[in-house]
């Protein structure tokens, strides 16, 4: 049987096929991407981003160079804090040069912060519980109580007789481990493996609240509640926060001789402070108090 020869048409197909296949293969092997229009695509993305349209100074460029530089030491490091559990990572993240830079770096505001969480436990116990007429008790469930009085304050339910720590201080030989255990009392740090600590979120709840309670009575008693927020503003302040939201309880406060102050007063009492510590320091922009219930 003798065979056909394809139509010229199909040949020319086959053919323009082949050439443009040669030019393509061609064209791959000897060409690369435009460097320059990869560039403009690059920046082009990093426009889009916020603060995009910003341009660093020579200063600011060499100190973005500093942070990125310490930022890749520190993804490099065996023990990345991001990657552990926060109290074992939280000595190393006050250690840590990047955390150091940026606590000195400014920052906007802090937005949510509650009232009865916004200084450090330290202040409240180094400075707080040493001032006069300042009393404890243990509850049934170890964890600690205070109230000024100028005696002895009425028996808590469930709790031990009230000790007036000045006493209870000067009987001691190393005072240092009651400070740290009354601040465990007011965290929930611990130098337990945190897993075995807290195997639920129900004991690790009711710890929580138990810290709460615990520092109520020393923050509620008038004098305290007015530096308290002093401080907490401090405290900020010294990480270059320029602005604060505090969410509040607006709780009962009370005096020595055991009369109490309303809703209103502490509203007031957070406004005169807030004022006060604007006027001493004129770059802080302020701060704003949202009652909350919780």
């Amino acid at each position: 049987m003798e065979l056909q020869r394809p139509p010229v048409a199909v040949t020319c197909r086959l053919l323009l096929l082949l050439l443009l296949l040669l030019c393509l293969l061609l064209t791959l092997g000897t060409s690369s991407p435009d460097p320059d229009q990869r560039q403009r695509f690059i920046e082009f993305e990093a426009s889009k981003r916020i603060g995009g349209h910003s341009h660093l100074s020579p200063e600011e460029r060499q100190l973005d160079d500093r942070l990125r530089e310490l930022m890749r030491e520190e993804v490099a490091r065996a023990d990345l804090p991001p990657a552990m559990h926060f109290f074992k990572a939280r000595p190393l993240i006050r250690s840590s040069p990047v955390y150091g830079l940026l606590r000195k770096m400014p920052k906007g505001a802090a937005l949510h912060v509650h009232d009865f969480a916004m200084v450090d436990v330290e202040w409240l116990v180094k400075n707080v519980t040493y001032r006069p007429h300042c009393y404890m008790c243990i509850t049934d469930e170890r964890s600690v109580r205070f109230h000024f009085s100028s005696g002895p304050p009425e028996q808590l339910p469930h709790c031990s007789p009230w000790t007036l720590l000045e006493q209870l201080r000067a009987k001691m030989v190393n005072v240092t481990d009651l400070d740290n255990s009354l601040m465990s009392n007011m965290t929930l740090w611990t130098q337990e493996d945190p897993e075995v600590a807290y195997p639920s979120q129900d004991v690790v709840w009711k710890r929580f609240e138990q810290a709460f309670l615990a520092t109520a009575g020393l923050v509620t008693y008038a004098p305290v509640f007015r530096d308290y927020h002093h401080e907490g503003l401090s405290q900020f302040y010294r990480d270059n926060v320029m602005y604060v939201e505090v969410r509040a309880l607006l709780p009962e406060t009370y005096e020595l001789d055991g009369s109490t102050h309303d809703r209103p007063w502490a509203m007031k009492t957070y406004q005169d402070v807030s004022r006060q510590f604007v006027e001493e320091h004129p770059d802080f922009l302020g701060a704003r108090i949202i009652f909350a219930v919780h």
